[in-house]
């Protein structure tokens, strides 16, 4: 008897495991994408970075959809007189018009390709792989004692002309600059 719901107990709690790990992966990407508004909030694109004007500022999405709905609440809010956008690519030419393009860890066996592409485009680029700004990335998503923390690598920003404010640069655990 005892075996039983000992056996009981440990089924159920098998079954609970994918959920939990699915709770906890939605609540990285909830927080991840909050991160990427705020991203936008200290970044300065050039002009060149728009099609026009009135032109939407765009967040993309390049490769596997980790976020499931959680950039959706970004989708028509404000931000500097343009009205934010999410675009979801599943391969790099179709990336156009995008001025902030996380790219999945899906693809990381492709950056090495990928980055020297977008390289002398106005987009910043964000990941989560290992060494990502090393390789060319702008904005990479790194945990630290348990908290999801960024660095950033300017040189890559300032060769196409975007500025990242003093404020975000403070808040990067890393900021990578005069490596070129």
């Amino acid at each position: 008897m005892k075996q039983s719901l000992l056996l009981a107990a440990l089924a159920f709690i098998l079954c609970l495991a994918p959920q939990a790990q699915a709770v906890e992966q939605s609540t990285e990407y909830r927080v991840k994408a909050a991160y990427l508004y705020n991203f936008a909030k200290f970044i300065h694109w050039p002009d060149s970075a728009f099609s026009g004007a009135k032109a939407p500022l765009i967040i993309g999405v390049l490769g596997k959809n980790s976020f499931n709905g959680t950039l959706k609440p970004l989708v028509g809010k404000k931000l500097r007189g343009r009205i934010i956008d999410v675009k979801y690519f599943n391969r790099l030419e179709e990336v156009s018009n995008c001025q902030l393009l996380y790219i999945s860890s899906s693809d990381e066996s492709n950056l090495k390709q990928i980055l020297p592409k977008l390289a002398t485009r106005p987009i910043v680029t964000v990941g989560e792989t290992h060494n990502y700004v090393d390789f060319g990335g702008t904005i990479q998503f790194i945990t630290k004692r348990g908290r999801l923390r960024f660095s950033i690598n300017l040189d890559i920003a300032q060769s196409n002309n975007i500025q990242i404010e003093a404020q975000l640069l403070s808040l990067a655990a890393k900021v990578v600059k005069g490596k070129k």
